[in-house]
């Protein structure tokens, strides 16, 4: 077997040469993620300290309350995107299928089911700093009824569904921790509609 000699004069990248470091070795696996929290804006550290702050403190059930450490909301906010809505912004529509989870950072939204039953026997619900948007499409496939828009300038963090697949594939205990914290809103929720006529129907 004949092989090409290497010119001498030629240089290899630093980029390369780190690869080549690796030959015969496993290559690492961020499975912490230090890639991703190196590479969060400072911007969006902030914003996820904000949330979990207004989490905390906020007593409306839509709060949204993981057992995440510093470390863990600045690995999950590496996997949403930052988004400032204006004012009548429609966030989600009746009838259609979104499966986009949103945390409320600042502002407002109000959203109001399109179901009959539910819209006449409770008005809209206001969705505060530190509460959750969507988390029934964790577990559904079936298209929302929520009419949800904004009340001002509202900022999200939104966590999309191809980042939701890869946030459990990297991370699996922040993402167990997500459902869990979102099914408690789910509960919370039934909970409080446990008199309502809906449910007496069923």
């Amino acid at each position: 077997m004949f092989h090409t000699p290497i010119e001498p004069r030629l240089r290899i990248s630093p980029s390369v040469a780190h690869l080549m470091a690796f030959v015969g070795k496993p290559l690492p696996f961020p499975a912490d993620m230090d890639l991703c929290r190196e590479q969060v804006p400072a911007a969006m550290d902030c914003d996820a300290t904000r949330f979990a702050a207004q989490a905390r403190k906020a007593t409306s059930r839509n709060a949204f309350r993981p057992a995440f450490t510093t470390a863990d909301w600045l690995t999950f906010s590496s996997f949403c995107i930052a988004r400032r809505l204006p004012p009548a912004w429609r966030v989600l529509i009746p009838g259609q299928v979104d499966r986009t989870l949103r945390f409320v950072v600042e502002g407002s939204l109000w959203q109001e089911s399109t179901r009959s039953a539910r819209a006449i026997a409770k008005p809209a619900t206001q969705l505060l700093p530190g509460a959750i948007l969507g988390e029934d499409a964790l577990f559904s496939d079936e298209p929302g009824d929520l009419d949800v828009r904004t009340s001002e300038g509202t900022l999200l963090l939104e966590l999309s569904l191809p980042r939701q697949k890869e946030l459990t594939a990297a991370c699996p205990a922040i993402a167990f921790e997500l459902l869990r914290a979102a099914g408690a809103v789910i509960a919370a929720r039934g909970r409080a509609c446990e008199g309502c006529d809906e449910f007496a129907m069923n």
